[in-house]
């Protein structure tokens, strides 16, 4: 009796982590509502302390991947002022509550894969992805994707928990192993920032 329970308890907790990464991959509905406001306290600390890092021009454009309810695009928006910023995400639902939430005469926000962008080439001066490139069905792929729509010698900040790095994409985890496979695609790996709990990575485009 008590290892059938044991193993219901297992299966049980197995389905809950798979309905979880499935939100955290693409929030949709109450669930995936509920879970863009937690993230907005857990992981906005993330964004302000990756964004410390980098400066930024007058007049700059910005791409922001993964944005949820868009509360890291309305960051980027309000800490560098005169920034454009473009939020996007594979979510419907995600983007129809950041539209609701922040004016469209400030922000623009598109439902998109980022493995397939739809911008021109050579179109913005930073591109950040927070907490999501570990959930990227093709890295390398989205990375192609990414150094394509961005102007020559652009930054790309991608930044998340280590954990997750380290679960997702071990064969990574290594600073070296990821600049070699970074450089191959065309982007230089300029600067590396760790926490005991975080870590960003600013490319840089060839």
């Amino acid at each position: 009796m008590f290892i059938w329970m044991s193993f219901g308890i297992i299966i049980l907790l197995m389905s809950l982590f798979g309905l979880l990464l499935k939100q955290s991959k693409k929030p949709t509905g109450a669930l995936g509502f509920v879970m863009m406001r937690l993230w907005n306290k857990v992981y906005l600390p993330l964004v302000k302390w990756a964004m410390e890092y980098i400066d930024l021009n007058a007049g700059s454009t910005v791409l922001d991947i993964g944005v949820g309810n868009g509360a890291s695009s309305a960051y980027l928006a309000q800490k560098f002022h005169t920034v454009s910023v473009t939020g996007i995400d594979l979510s419907p639902d995600a983007i129809s509550h950041a539209k609701k939430r922040y004016p469209p005469d400030m922000f623009h926000f598109e439902t998109m894969d980022v493995h397939n962008l739809t911008f021109e080439a050579d179109q913005f001066d930073l591109v950040t992805a927070f907490q999501t490139h570990f959930h990227w069905n093709d890295l390398k792929q989205a990375l192609d994707e990414i150094h394509r729509v961005l102007k020559q010698d652009g930054l790309v900040v991608l930044a998340c928990e280590t954990a997750k790095i380290n679960y997702f994409l071990p064969e990574l985890k290594n600073s070296t192993d990821f600049s070699n496979f970074i450089s191959k695609i065309g982007f230089t790996l300029i600067k590396q920032h760790t926490t005991n709990q975080w870590m960003m990575y600013t490319l840089q485009k060839k």
